[in-house]
């Protein structure tokens, strides 16, 4: 595991984001690609998708930084599998369950789905 100060640069869906590594020593990734670790989100195009991306854009605005854990690529595509700490000291994907915009999953079977309409407490 690697842990950085990344700088989100764009949202592209609920559980998956773009961001700017600094790598230290002045060197940096742009537009490295990660999805979230442990959670599954509804995609863009299912009900309650985009409502959950505009979720996470609110929690990840563009220019914030958070500390992001690279964990592994993930086994489909260019993006890393990563941890990340919002500026507040929160972990992300926990929250993101908690408050029904993401379901566990631990990558294996078929992808659970959070509910849509999310349940109100």
């Amino acid at each position: 595991m690697y842990t950085y100060a990344a700088t989100i640069t764009r949202i592209i869906d609920a559980d998956s984001l773009v961001v700017d590594l600094d790598m230290g020593r002045h060197l940096w990734v742009r537009d490295a690609k990660h999805r979230l670790n442990g959670c599954n989100a509804r995609a863009n195009t299912d009900p309650g998708g985009v409502e959950a991306r505009d979720n996470l854009a609110v929690l990840l605005p563009v220019g914030a930084v958070v500390t992001l854990h690279s964990l592994k690529p993930y086994k489909y595509g260019d993006e890393y599998m990563a941890d990340i700490t919002l500026p507040d000291g929160r972990d992300l994907v926990p929250l993101l369950i908690a408050e029904q915009w993401a379901a566990p999953w631990n990558g294996r079977g078929a992808k659970p789905v959070p509910p849509w309409p999310r349940e109100q407490p």
